[in-house]
């Protein structure tokens, strides 16, 4: 019996595994978009149906369908729509830019579409460490499309206070968490670099405790969270704190959002020094 009733098991759950998901049936533009589910294989001919039909960006779908194609159970499917949305906000504030660098890039997919988007475009990505998944992503992607293999990645942990830029490269992030989006700002504002920043995890209850083996890790590089004050006060509070640090850096600065369907930190600082238009 219990031989029976495992093999019972085994065929209904391959029976359940073959049943179409849910999504197959709709267009990609209707699909949960901040799923943390990943990319599965048979999500690929659903991108190829939205991309004949118009129902989502082109480029959107080439790249979703390789990675369900090529890499599935990999990638959550929030990385591909957040990170495209992200690169379209890039590329609509400044086209002209030929140099970027994305701090925080995680698995890399922000650099990957900014450099899609503009062949050509010179992306070096940078973050404590370079995911396994980052070195796979960026590989297969560079099968489909070569130019991607020229994306370089550094591995640099932000909280050393170490981070550089030039100032013709766009300094950017995607959901860098709580303070480091203070130091990428306090990057950006040093090297009077114009930057795209999607916040995320406001720090309320603001706690840094000292830690001697991270010395500039400390509220005296963002002064304008007067020593966690600021965040005592909330989100919108620690936004207008950002922004006006940039506005009186000399910096002119907007506002722009992703679609609250991928993440409700759908919020982007987007800023460039004066006069550099």
């Amino acid at each position: 019996m219990a031989l029976l009733a495992l093999v019972l098991g085994m065929i209904l759950r391959a029976v359940a595994g073959a049943q179409p998901l849910a999504r197959h049936e709709l267009p990609v533009s209707m699909w949960r978009k901040g799923s943390k589910n990943c990319l599965s294989k048979g999500d690929a001919a659903c991108f190829e149906r939205s991309r004949a039909s118009g129902d989502c960006g082109d480029l959107l779908c080439q790249v979703g369908g390789v990675i369900s194609a090529e890499l599935p159970g990999r990638v959550p499917r929030k990385e591909l729509f957040e990170a495209f949305a992200v690169a379209e906000l890039v590329e609509r504030h400044f086209p002209e830019q030929r140099e970027v660098v994305d701090f925080c890039a995680g698995c890399g997919l922000l650099g990957l579409f900014l450099a899609l988007l503009k062949p050509g475009r010179k992306v070096r990505c940078s973050d404590k460490k370079q995911p396994a998944i980052a070195r796979r992503l960026q590989a297969t992607l560079a099968r489909h499309w070569p130019h991607l293999s020229q994306v370089s990645w550094e591995e640099e942990d932000i909280r050393y206070g170490n981070l550089q830029a030039a100032n013709s490269e766009l300094v950017t992030a995607c959901h860098a968490c709580s303070f480091l989006s203070d130091e990428v700002l306090f990057c950006a504002i040093e090297s009077r670099s114009p930057v795209v920043l999607l916040p995320c995890c406001y720090e309320k209850v603001p706690a840094l405790p000292e830690r001697p083996w991270l010395p500039k890790w400390s509220w005296k590089r963002w002064p304008w969270l007067e020593g966690g004050a600021v965040n005592r006060l909330g989100r919108m509070a620690i936004h207008r704190a950002r922004t006006q640090r940039l506005a009186a850096a000399g910096f002119e600065v907007a506002e722009d959002f992703i679609d609250p369907e991928i993440s409700n930190m759908n919020l982007a600082i987007v800023a460039r020094p004066a006069g550099t238009h």
